[in-house]
């Protein structure tokens, strides 16, 4: 029982105050803070004192920040006293950065602890706790094309590789947050921070719903039991999921046109890496929907003649099947 009966929702307040401090100082000092308070005040909402899962998150969670933040805090220390140390300055701050984000190659803790959390801490973890770290990218990191271009392959060739090997739905989303993220640090190839901004801005839109869809329905996931749903929160799902790979002509698809077009200029070869790999990514996404079309026909199995469901099963087979040569 907490000390307080709002106390889940002061810890959220301090959450926006920390993240906020860190996108409007300028200061690193104040920045530094900023981003301990915001691990702080996150810690809470992972305990879970009835599941030993969480608390083992938890501390996985604090030791990866931990080092993140000494890291972070020893790039300071160079800074003021050795300014010649240019490139150990460089590297600390990128792995200190890499670490709080959970972006290849400081991704395992970020799939570890994913794994054991509850959807709406999964949910603040792939998109709220990223924010302040991205901005200390986009804005306060001078731009280095080859580091930027080479982390931006990178992690969506791990998403995407990652993302075949796992069962667990979790998994495959964090898989997914780590592709996203590289596609957002390809945006910092071309210079403009304003489109990384706009890129994980729609990323957020797009994956919120699909994670409070899931929350909702967690009990028939963890059963396998996709036909326990309506056909509404299936349809929503499906659409969500080939909007979040970026699959034309769904929201998704057209940040991912747009950094494609503005990379032309820069890097064919980052193009064709980053591209070839994210369509790996999408034969994970593949089971998913199979999964809930599977579930669809077995509820008209219910309602339908034996002659509708034989049409149903068609189109929708041929849809996905039109959508995977589409996005090949």
């Amino acid at each position: 029982m907490p000390l307080f009966p709002n106390f889940k929702l002061i810890i959220y307040i301090i959450l926006v105050i920390s993240t906020s401090m860190a996108v409007s100082s300028t200061n690193i000092l104040i920045i530094w803070l900023s981003l301990e308070l915001n691990l702080f005040s996150f810690i809470p909402l992972l305990i879970n004192k009835s599941k030993i899962n969480e608390i083992e998150a938890s501390i996985n969670y604090f030791l990866s920040q931990a080092l993140a933040s000494i890291l972070f805090l020893a790039r300071i220390v160079i800074m003021l006293n050795l300014h010649w140390q240019t490139k150990i300055i460089f590297l600390l701050l990128n792995l200190s950065l890499l670490l709080k984000l959970g972006m290849a190659p400081c991704h395992y803790w970020f799939l570890i602890v994913i794994e054991k959390i509850r959807w709406i801490n999964c949910l603040i973890m792939s998109t709220w706790q990223k924010i302040a770290p991205l901005f200390i990218i986009a804005y306060i990191i001078k731009p280095r094309t080859f580091i930027r271009t080479i982390i931006a392959c990178l992690n969506v060739a791990t998403g995407s590789i990652l993302g075949l090997r796992q069962l667990s739905l979790k998994k495959i989303l964090a898989c997914s947050s780590i592709t996203h993220i590289g596609w957002a640090t390809g945006r910092l190839i071309i210079k403009l921070p304003c489109l990384l901004t706009a890129y994980f801005l729609l990323y957020i839109i797009i994956v919120s719903p699909l994670f409070l869809i899931i929350n909702k329905t967690d009990k028939q996931l963890l059963n396998n039991s996709w036909h326990k749903l309506p056909n509404s929160l299936k349809l929503s799902t499906i659409i969500l999921l080939l909007s979040l790979r970026g699959l034309p002509p769904l929201t998704g698809f057209f940040p991912k046109l747009l950094i494609i077009s503005y990379l032309a200029e820069y890097s064919i070869t980052a193009i064709a890496i980053i591209v070839f790999r994210s369509v790996l990514s999408l034969f994970f996404y593949i089971n998913i929907i199979l999964n809930i079309f599977i579930a669809i026909q077995n509820s008209l199995k219910e309602k339908k003649s034996k002659t509708t469901l034989n049409l149903v099963n068609l189109s929708l087979r041929t849809s996905l099947l039109g959508l995977i040569l589409i996005a090949l």
